[in-house]
Parts: structure tokens; C-alpha cells; sequence
């Protein structure tokens, strides 16, 4: 027997992992009776110590953002879910998204992708996937990098010329 998940919530951040977590949450979604979906993007932080701690830049981070999170949001309806929601916050993003995003929308399953932070930032902070998994009281779904189709595009992102 199966867990029925009834509101999942996906982290997305505009990389190729990211979107394919997505895609995941969607059938997952449709799967368990059109559950709910929540997309969210957690602006990190710590980039307060960096450029974007100028209004008018951060301002236009989070515009872009929310822009990513809606194209998202706007595909999910698309393919046949109904509630859809998009959540952009700041703050440090394994906590937001285990935490409180979790907390107030009651929700059941967080699917995320697993490539994260590198090197000296990861060994201080922790990647985002870890802290989810540890700190969530939802299940979690970690979509890993070799699970991806060779032949799949991020063509959602694509459009906002996001990084890898």
C-alpha cells in the first residue's frame, strides 16, 4: 500500500534537477488525485553580505523569481492540476523549506532535487536537500542527478537563462 499525499510541495530553483523534481511532483500530484502543489523558491540569506542587499537589485531578483515560480505554477495547470501554488520567501532555504513552508501549508511530501552547495559553504551551511531530509516531518522525495533522461531539457527555466 501506498502513501496518499494530498499536498506536496516542490523546491525549485531554475536548474535541470530542479525541473525534472518538478515534473516528478506533477505526476505525483496527478497520481494522488490532483493533489495540491505548492512551488516555492527560497531566496537564500546569507546573499544579504553580497550585492543583492540593494533594494532595487534584491527587488528585481525576487521579481525574476517569482516570475521562474509562476511559469512553473502556470505549467502545472496546464497539464490538468488545479491547485497550484507558488511561494517565493527569504531566508536560509533548508529551513524555510523543511520548516515553515511545511508547517503552514500542512504539507505532506517535499520532492527537491540533490545537487547543492559545494565545498567550504556546504561543510559550514549544509546542502538544502540534507536539511530537508533531517529536518522535515513530511516524507521526502530527493530526485538524484543520474535519474534525469539524457534527452530531457529544462525548458521551463530555460527561459529565464538560469545557470545549471
Amino acid at each position: 500500500m501506498e502513501n496518499k499525499y494530498t499536498k506536496i510541495l516542490v523546491a525549485v530553483d531554475g536548474s535541470r534537477q530542479a525541473e525534472w523534481a518538478f515534473h516528478n511532483a506533477v505526476a505525483i500530484a496527478k497520481r494522488n488525485d490532483k493533489a495540491e502543489l505548492y512551488v516555492a523558491s527560497v531566496i537564500d540569506s546569507t546573499i544579504a553580505t553580497s550585492g543583492l542587499s540593494d533594494p532595487y537589485i534584491f527587488n528585481s531578483f525576487f521579481n525574476k523569481t517569482k516570475e521562474l515560480v509562476d511559469s512553473y505554477v502556470n505549467y502545472a495547470k496546464e497539464s490538468g492540476l488545479t491547485k497550484v501554488h507558488a511561494i517565493v520567501e527569504h531566508g536560509i532555504p533548508k529551513i524555510v523549506l523543511s520548516e515553515d513552508i511545511v508547517d503552514e501549508n500542512d504539507i505532506d511530501l517535499v520532492v527537491c532535487g540533490s545537487s547543492g552547495l559545494t565545498g567550504l559553504k556546504r561543510m559550514i551551511m549544509g546542502s538544502v536537500s540534507e536539511g530537508i531530509v533531517r529536518h522535515s516531518k513530511s516524507d521526502v522525495i530527493i530526485i538524484k542527478q543520474q535519474s534525469i533522461p539524457e534527452d530531457f531539457t529544462h525548458e521551463i527555466s530555460l527561459k529565464f537563462q538560469v545557470e545549471n
